[in-house]
């Protein structure tokens, strides 16, 4: 299966996840720490090589390599973004999903190429009813 991504104006067109952009923020938001947040986009992908089904979550956060940001704080507004976006998104899906990724990247990157001196911060959830469930990633 192919990814399917959602850039922003995408996530609108399509009835389900139009019903669902309403449950999630899409301007400029401050996660728990203070970081400054905006979603790119939503992929809705299937892992080549275990078959499990994926819903990324990516997000802005320009401020990113400013520093500041500790492993506590990090991991608190990483869970905070899965609860926000990632649970909302997976919710559209007919079955639930195995994982959810949140990414957060310092300026919009392609998904999957490695660019050196963009900071970039990912962690992976499994889903429990409405819990997101940190994953070693």
């Amino acid at each position: 299966m192919m990814a399917t991504a959602l850039p922003l104006a995408g996530l609108l067109a399509l009835a389900p996840l139009a019903a669902a952009a309403e449950d999630w923020p899409l301007a400029e938001i401050a996660a728990p720490s203070g970081l400054r947040l905006t979603l790119d986009e939503v992929i809705f992908e299937e892992n080549p090589w275990s078959g499990e089904m994926l819903v990324v979550v990516r997000l802005l956060a320009p401020t990113l390599e400013d520093g500041g940001a500790t492993t506590s704080t990090m991991r608190e507004d990483m869970d905070w973004a899965c609860e926000t976006w990632g649970l909302p998104a997976a919710g559209t899906l007919s079955a639930p999903p195995d994982f959810v990724v949140v990414e957060m990247m310092a300026a919009p990157l392609e998904r999957g190429v490695a660019t050196p001196g963009v900071h970039q911060v990912f962690e992976q959830y499994r889903l429990e009813g409405p819990v997101c469930i940190w994953e070693l990633f």
